[in-house]
């Protein structure tokens, strides 16, 4: 049965009536939010009253346990009894909230249900046996929500640099913050249940070396993501880890976390990887399925504290499900959650602009060019904001290519930002850029380019748009000198007007303008012209 835990701790079953609710504080009624999280080894749900400070507080916090992990990883799709038993829970978790009347909800799953073979088939399941739509979330968005669950604490800790992991059961996301401002961010495929079913699951003895190997290999490849910064300590994101050492006698505790120094920690973790898994339990209090799952656990973050110079471990009491509540509120107060996080993915864009030797001042001025064109045509183009964090991250990003060839960049260029780790960005919205960067020059989009044609109809005519839009904005900035200074745009009629002022030659420009000014003419039906200021 699903275990309940409610405001007091207690533990009861899910099935049944609803408790009443308690009277709401304050003006009018707050509003009920629901998050659902089909995890790797356990299905959770947590209800939160909407309060005047804009933090859910949650009043049901219920959990079941399930094997998709198990399932995905030791077999590659998930098996029939886990199948049915995730669309049974879903329909009590949704029994549950009937009693509570009209209440917002979110389902989301994340690598255990994505790299299942028969993931499309169960989201399909579970829509048609209980209509609720399971959000299959890629890496950045996992990265994002978990940002959003450590927001209040990065608020109340600014300045200092601090390294996030949040340490799943299918992959390990890992970012750079100073305060709350992220400054890298990345992936890898290491989670509890992926390492232990994929590759430690037998006796401890024999794949101990196996797990530390693997372990490393994988750790090792995070360097890139801090190693030019001097983080303080690690902010760990995970639940069983959390339980494991929350009542230590080197634990620093406050309200919702507690610290322990890194190097007395490195030698408990040590000490407890020798023990049996019956000595493991006994010692923390944990059962044989728990205790599994703890010992890769341990192991990922050694390995991570060998391979860093932090000092401390911040053990955080929240998960991603506490982010995914956080942008509810977000989206019931009218906010795009991933307007919100805007400044934070075009960060995440330059950093990786950064990582591939960009030239920082033809994309800073690139930027600038496309965001004034961006919104002196957005009302005539039917664009909107969230087009217009895809323009500009494109245009941050434009010539990354040339990291690899200066010929045929515009093609590299588009690849290195598909598979880029921008945070927060979802691999949909990836995809666009990434057509965006490659139609930033050369040819315009048609019927000759598959990648270009797999998008829906209404991809195609963003990319459309916005390549158009990036292409004028490069061409302003032909020959990377930065001559044209206080750019303004108008629209007069038929033509679309740009101002300026430069003390430089225009003939490079001018001869860059046929060729990059002709698909925002196409697509907006205007013409284009350069009028000089003195």
């Amino acid at each position: 049965m699903v275990a309940r835990k409610k405001k007091d701790g207690a533990e009861e079953k899910a099935r049944g009536r609803p408790p009443r609710r308690a009277a709401a504080k304050g003006k009018g009624c707050p509003a009920l939010i629901a998050g659902i999280d089909v995890g790797s080894t356990a299905l959770r749900m947590k209800v939160a009253e909407l309060v005047e400070d804009g933090e859910p507080r949650i009043i049901e916090d219920l959990s079941y346990p399930a094997s998709t992990g198990a399932d995905t990883f030791s077999h590659g799709y998930i098996l029939p009894g886990t199948f049915h038993a995730i669309i049974r829970v879903i329909e009590d978790f949704l029994h549950l909230l009937d009693g509570y009347g009209d209440v917002a909800r979110r389902a989301v799953s994340s690598a255990s249900i994505r790299e299942a073979a028969n993931c499309e088939i169960l989201t399909d399941r579970i829509r048609h046996e209980s209509g609720l739509e399971l959000e299959i979330l890629d890496t950045v968005e996992e990265s994002r929500l978990v940002y959003q669950a450590l927001l209040p604490w990065l608020r109340q800790n600014p300045g200092a640099y601090s390294l996030a992991l949040n340490l799943g059961g299918g992959s390990t996301e890992i970012m750079l913050l100073r305060g709350e401002d992220l400054q890298v961010g990345g992936t890898r495929r290491l989670g509890t249940s992926r390492l232990f079913h994929a590759v430690g699951r037998g006796a401890r003895q024999i794949n101990s070396d196996i797990l530390k190997l693997v372990t490393a290999s994988i750790v090792n490849s995070t360097r890139d993501v801090y190693q030019e910064y001097h983080a303080a300590r690690f902010l760990l994101v995970n639940r069983m880890l959390y339980r494991a050492f929350r009542n230590d006698p080197l634990a620093s505790r406050n309200e919702n976390d507690f610290v322990i120094p890194a190097e007395p920690l490195r030698e408990k973790l040590k000490d407890a990887y020798t023990l049996g898994n019956l000595e493991l339990g006994e010692h923390f209090n944990m059962g044989l399925a728990d205790i599994e799952l703890l010992v890769p656990a341990m192991l990922i973050l050694d390995c991570f504290l060998e391979t860093s110079e932090v000092k401390e471990v911040t053990f955080t009491n929240t998960e991603m499900l506490m982010g995914l509540l956080r942008e509810m509120v977000l989206s019931a107060g009218g906010e795009n959650p991933l307007l919100s996080f805007q400044r934070q993915i075009v960060r995440s864009a330059r950093a990786i602009g950064e990582k591939f030797e960009y030239d920082r001042a033809h994309a800073r001025i690139v930027t600038e060019f496309s965001l004034l064109i961006f919104d002196s045509l957005s009302a005539l183009l039917d664009l909107d904001v969230q087009d217009r964090l895809i323009l500009e991250v494109s245009a941050v990003l434009h010539d990354i290519g040339m990291y690899v060839s200066e010929v045929h960049h515009h093609r590299h260029g588009a690849y290195l930002v598909r598979w880029a780790d921008i945070v927060g960005l979802s691999e949909a919205d990836r995809m666009l850029a990434a057509q965006v960067v490659y139609f930033h020059r050369k040819e315009i989009p048609s019927s000759r380019h598959p990648e270009f044609m797999a998008l829906p109809y209404a991809g195609r005519m963003r990319v459309r748009k916005l390549a158009a839009i990036l292409r004028l904005a490069d061409a302003l900035d032909r020959g990377h000198r930065q001559n044209i200074k206080n750019l303004r745009v108008e629209i007069a009629g038929a033509k679309l007007l740009l101002y300026f002022q430069t003390a430089g030659d225009l003939g490079i420009v001018a001869d860059a303008m046929p060729k990059k000014a002709n698909l925002l003419e196409m697509v907006a039906g205007l013409e284009i012209v350069l009028r000089r200021e003195m």
